[in-house]
């Protein structure tokens, strides 16, 4: 028998779909704009394992995106108000929470699943830009374990979703500089019209905040967690993986499924850059 919360899902589901979710774990590394979203929207997705892992607490700049940040959970653990929210919308969720976040000392412990849950299926890495190292840390654990482990950046009115599968080359071959900063032009590879270039370049220059909103935020949410369901429904060699990339802009009415050019890759990628 289907669990009432998830009834709605069937016909876009089967039963036998329903439970397989209910058996599938999910660690969503940072659960502020898109990894909030995500999490709730797993769950009410009927996954029934999660581990959310971040060490911050919300501020009331997060106000314009974050799903747990209202007034009321000013100062509170961002990991604690999410699972509270997830919990309440299915109570029998195998939840871990990681209130560290992810670290060289805990990673592989988390990959490993604890508490009651089975190993990590799959990994959403939506941890801020400034944590480059844990970012690393994370692809380098999942390419070990053969789990794949997929990053939404969204920016504006939309996102792009990069999925990477364990024969992918590393995070760190491909989008951090060699100052340890995020190569953000190139893991978001196209602009809103709307965007403004000063605070583009403040950005890309390490000097000020990717100017975003919770378009932006559900956006990503969304990519990630639908490229989760083709993970399950059809399969990881299913789900759109480096190197192509998918990027959405709902104001730009602009949808690109596309590659990485060859060029810019591995090595070469590293050879350019100095």
């Amino acid at each position: 028998m289907v669990d009432p919360r998830f009834q709605r899902n069937l016909g876009v589901m089967t039963p036998e779909l329903l439970h397989r979710l209910s058996q599938t774990h999910v660690l969503v590394a940072g659960v502020g704009g898109a990894g909030g979203q995500c999490a709730v929207d797993l769950t009410r997705l009927g996954f029934g394992c999660l581990t959310l892992a971040d060490f911050d607490v919300y501020e009331r700049h997060n106000m314009n995106r974050q799903v747990g940040c209202f007034e009321s959970t000013l100062n509170q653990s961002k990991v604690e108000v999410v699972g509270r929210m997830c919990l309440d919308i299915r109570p029998d969720l195998r939840l871990r929470r990681v209130l560290q976040g992810i670290t060289d000392e805990n990673i592989e412990d988390v990959l490993a699943g604890a508490e009651g849950l089975p190993p990590v299926d799959y990994v959403v890495e939506v941890i801020d830009i400034a944590g480059a190292r844990a970012k690393e840390s994370l692809h380098q654990a999942c390419r070990r374990r053969k789990v794949p482990i997929m990053t939404g950046l969204m920016l504006g009115f939309g996102a792009a979703l990069h999925v990477f599968q364990p024969d992918a080359p590393l995070y760190e071959e491909l989008y951090i500089l060699p100052d340890g900063r995020i190569d953000l032009p190139k893991i978001i590879p196209h602009l809103g019209s709307y965007m403004l270039q000063e605070y583009m370049d403040a950005c890309y220059q390490g000097r000020g905040h990717a100017p975003t909103c919770v378009i932006g935020a559900t956006t990503a949410a969304g990519l990630m967690v639908s490229e989760i369901m083709r993970g399950v429904m059809l399969g990881p060699s299913q789900m759109v993986s480096w190197p192509e990339y998918l990027y959405v802009d709902l104001f730009d009415h602009r949808y690109v499924r596309a590659s990485i050019p060859a060029s810019r890759t591995g090595a070469e990628a590293r050879t350019a850059r100095r």
